[in-house]
C-alpha cells in the first residue's frame, strides 16, 4: 500500500476549473486497490470546491500544511505567531503590496486589494462568456475574499501577495531569513506575486502528520506536483513525480516526469507507478 500526496492547481486541478476525467478515474481505482490518496495544496479548506470535491480523499493538507483533515475531521490547525504576522504585515504595508490574508475559515483583504483583484479579473477574464468566467479560478477567488478593516482579527496561516511595483526578489530577500517566501502557485496573481508562510508550516510537515496517522512508512510515500511549493513534498517523499507542465526547476528535482495535466498526467503517473 502506498500513500500518494497530490498537489491541486496545475497537478490535479486545471486553472480553468476542472479535474481531467482520467485523473478522477485514476484516484478512484488506486483507492480501490488499497492506496491512500491525499490532497496536499496551498489552497485553504474553504477553497476546495467544484471538481476538487469529487474525490473522497483519505486526507487533505490545506494552507500548505497549516490545516489537516481526515475524512472531514480537522486534526491540525497552525497559524503565524505574533512576531511572524507582524513582520509580514508591516513589510507589506510599508511597501504598499496588495495581499490576501488566508485562514482555514476564510480569505481576508483590504478593499484596495479586492479592487486590484477585480482589475485582474477584467484583464484575464473579460473576453470569456459568463459560464466560462464563473469557472475561472480568479473569479472564484475574488468572490471568496472578505473585506475587513482589521487584518489582525483572524488567525492567519498564509499570505499571498499580488504583483506590485515591489519585485518578488525584494520581498524574498527581506523576509526569507525568518519566513518561507516562494513564487505564487496561482499564476493569475502576476509574475511578481508570491506566498509567505511560517518556516514551521510546510506541505512536508503536513505529510508527516498523515504518514503517522495512517502508520505508514516513509518508503511508501509518493508526491506529485508541478510548482515550487511542491519541492518540499519531493524532498519528503520516497518517490517524486513532476507533471509535464511543471517548470524546469521542478522537473530537475523529480524522480519521474509524467505527461501534462491536459494529457492524462495523473493517470499515466499512476500507471507507471503500478498504483492502478
Amino acid at each position: 500500500m502506498k500513500i500518494v500526496f497530490l498537489d491541486a492547481d496545475g497537478t490535479l486541478f486545471h486553472h480553468s476549473g476542472y479535474i481531467p476525467s482520467s485523473a478522477l478515474d485514476a484516484c478512484n481505482h488506486a483507492q480501490k486497490n488499497g492506496h491512500k490518496i491525499c490532497l496536499c495544496t496551498g489552497r485553504q479548506k474553504v477553497e476546495i470546491f467544484g471538481d476538487l470535491t469529487k474525490i473522497d480523499y483519505d486526507g487533505i493538507i490545506a494552507g500548505s500544511g497549516a490545516s489537516i483533515f481526515v475524512h472531514g475531521k480537522q486534526i491540525v490547525e497552525k497559524t503565524f505567531n505574533e512576531f511572524e504576522f507582524n513582520t509580514v504585515y508591516n513589510f507589506l504595508n510599508d511597501h504598499q503590496i496588495p495581499a490576501l490574508y488566508e485562514s482555514s475559515v476564510g480569505i481576508f483583504a483590504t478593499q484596495k486589494t479586492k479592487d486590484r483583484l477585480k482589475e485582474l479579473l477584467e484583464i484575464q477574464c473579460g473576453h470569456l462568456d459568463e459560464e466560462q468566467r464563473k469557472m475561472h479560478g480568479l473569479y472564484t477567488l475574488y468572490h471568496q475574499v472578505h473585506v475587513v478593516n482589521d487584518l489582525h482579527e483572524h488567525p492567519i496561516n498564509k499570505i499571498s501577495f499580488l504583483e506590485s511595483r515591489t519585485p518578488y526578489q525584494k520581498v524574498y530577500e527581506d523576509l526569507s531569513p525568518v519566513l518561507d517566501v516562494i513564487p505564487a502557485t496561482f499564476a493569475p496573481l502576476g509574475k511578481e506575486s508570491g506566498e509567505i508562510s511560517s518556516k514551521r508550516i510546510t506541505k512536508a510537515t503536513g505529510m508527516e502528520v498523515l504518514i503517522d496517522y495512517y502508520k505508514m512508512d516513509d518508503k511508501d510515500t509518493i508526491a506529485i506536483g508541478d510548482g515550487h511549493n511542491d519541492l518540499c513534498m519531493f524532498e519528503k517523499a520516497a518517490i517524486s513525480v513532476a507533471m509535464g507542465n511543471a517548470s524546469i526547476q521542478v522537473k530537475e528535482k523529480a524522480d519521474l516526469i509524467t505527461t501534462s495535466i491536459t494529457d492524462n498526467g495523473i493517470y499515466n503517473a499512476f500507471k507507471d507507478l503500478a498504483l492502478i
